[in-house]
């Protein structure tokens, strides 16, 4: 038998053991606890780096060339069998730097179409096969590939329209048209107005004299006509769009509204869209119709590419290269010939001088450059040159204005420009 000290020891022991089990288990719990709250940490981690890895290549394979192409189809069906694209417009879109274009081409644009071996009207493409045969036929045309396609109707155009609250344009003059066939009634008052969903789409489905599109000035390269009218439109809701109101709801807009269109977007590059909104302005985006005219083959009229002014505009509007700086020089100092001089030498140095004349006035005690917002970055090296300030215009404009002012002297100017 074991004494009473013996028992009390094996006890003591006993306890003892049992206690570093104890604490084992609980030293177990923490490290299994820790391993678990690691493991969602490191699991959220990578999910988040995977995700920003896949935005960053979804954005890097989009930006290649530093634009995202984008066909935008607008059909008065959602079927694509056998419909033809009434709006065609191609979409170019840089989200590093928040600058776009957007091109209009008339649906009547003559196409080679590679998968059918054949010339044709580019709204065909669509009706022979669809939005991708669409994307195949614009490839060719712009000489860029296109892999992405907006399409919507004339429902969802005017939700579109409605969801931002609508859209405000200044209408020439009264638009009036019946068209019993398609049950089509259009009235529209002239004057600067917000137009809903239905009378924006009266808007660009309306239909003058001048058809889709006509070449009015071929000297100005000024078109009219429906084509032309949508181009602007659209020009009027980029600007809505772009609004502090708009964009404060924009990743809500951007949601809802693919929602109401069929595309191929991926929804990563959809969403890097909505999030990049900010980059975007109204001075940042180009627009221009596809140059070209009318003309009658086969019997059939379709419009024929320009090709020499389309391929300037496509690398404009789409490639994004900046179009040539056009200078207009103007005596500001009274002092007779300056303006012919400083043109001479501009125009020496490669600068392309449109024109030379008088300013309002000659009491412009400095020399300036009149810009373009956004081209102020392109013409410092000018300013520096000159030895002028940079003014932004008032209004929007393509040229550069160059007023000499009494501080300017020609002297060594054979480097640095």
């Amino acid at each position: 038998m074991l004494s009473e000290e013996e028992v009390a020891r094996r006890k003591a022991e006993l306890e003892e053991r049992r206690a570093l089990k104890r604490a084992y288990r609980r030293r177990q719990k923490v490290i299994y606890s820790i391993c678990i709250v690691v493991g969602i940490i490191l699991m959220v981690l990578t999910a988040s780096y995977t995700y920003q890895r896949g935005l960053r290549g979804t954005q890097a394979m989009a930006t290649k060339d530093e634009r995202l192409l984008v066909l935008f189809l607008g059909t008065d069906e959602k079927a694509e069998g056998g419909t033809r694209a009434d709006t065609i417009m191609l979409l170019s879109l840089d989200v590093k730097t928040g600058e776009a274009g957007v091109l209009s081409i008339p649906r009547d644009t003559r196409v080679w179409i590679p998968s059918r071996q054949r010339w044709e009207r580019v709204n065909a493409a669509y009706a022979h096969g669809g939005a991708s045969m669409a994307m195949e036929a614009v490839s060719q045309l712009v000489g860029m590939p296109v892999s992405y396609y907006v399409h919507t109707d004339f429902e969802g155009f005017e939700q579109i329209v409605d969801l931002l609250g609508g859209v405000e344009i200044n209408v020439a003059r009264r638009m009036q048209y019946v068209d019993n066939a398609q049950g089509l009634q259009i009235d529209i008052a002239p004057g600067l107005q917000v137009l809903n969903g239905e009378k924006a789409l009266h808007f660009v489905r309306y239909r003058d004299r001048l058809g889709d599109v006509s070449l009015v000035d071929p000297f100005n390269d000024e078109y009219g006509g429906r084509v032309e009218r949508q181009r602007q439109f659209f020009e009027a809701i980029v600007s809505k769009a772009l609004s502090a109101s708009s964009l404060i709801r924009l990743p809500q807009l951007v949601t809802q509204t693919f929602r109401i269109v069929d595309t191929n977007l991926p929804w990563e590059e959809v969403l890097n869209l909505a999030l990049s909104g900010s980059k975007f302005s109204t001075d940042k985006v180009q627009t221009a119709l596809l140059p070209g005219n009318s003309q009658v083959l086969n019997d059939a009229w379709y419009w024929i590419v320009n090709e020499e002014k389309a391929k300037l505009v496509i690398d404009t509007v789409i490639r994004g290269v900046p179009e040539p700086l056009k200078l207009v020089v103007l005596n500001g100092n009274g002092r007779s010939g300056i303006a012919q001089e400083v043109s001479t030498l501009l125009n020496y140095y490669g600068y392309d001088v449109v024109s030379h004349g008088n300013a309002e006035h000659f009491d412009f005690a400095t020399t300036q450059v009149v810009v373009a917002p956004k081209d102020v970055e392109r013409v410092k090296p000018l300013a520096e040159y000159l030895g002028a300030s940079i003014q932004e215009a008032d209004v929007v404009t393509s040229e550069v204005t160059v007023i000499i002012g009494k501080d300017f002297t020609i002297k060594d100017r054979s480097v640095g420009i």
